[in-house]
């Protein structure tokens, strides 16, 4: 993934996910790089759900109502 795919993918997560992926969520919104890159792989789930291949994630990115 792309950083811009990686910040939209804690993005979608933090609007969409319920409260634990949301402050996962903000932490990766927070972290540098390499935090960031820990909590995708400790998390994979996450990409599933919100990342770049998710319908969230290209609603959210494309400005569509989910």
């Amino acid at each position: 993934m792309s950083d811009t795919d990686i910040h939209q993918t804690f993005v979608t997560a933090y609007t969409y996910g319920g409260s634990f992926y949301q402050a996962l969520a903000m932490a990766g919104l927070k972290a540098d790089p390499s935090n960031r890159q820990r909590l995708l792989t400790a998390f994979p789930e996450m990409a599933d759900t919100y990342g770049p291949a998710s319908v969230l994630h290209r609603q959210l990115r494309d400005g569509e109502a989910a």
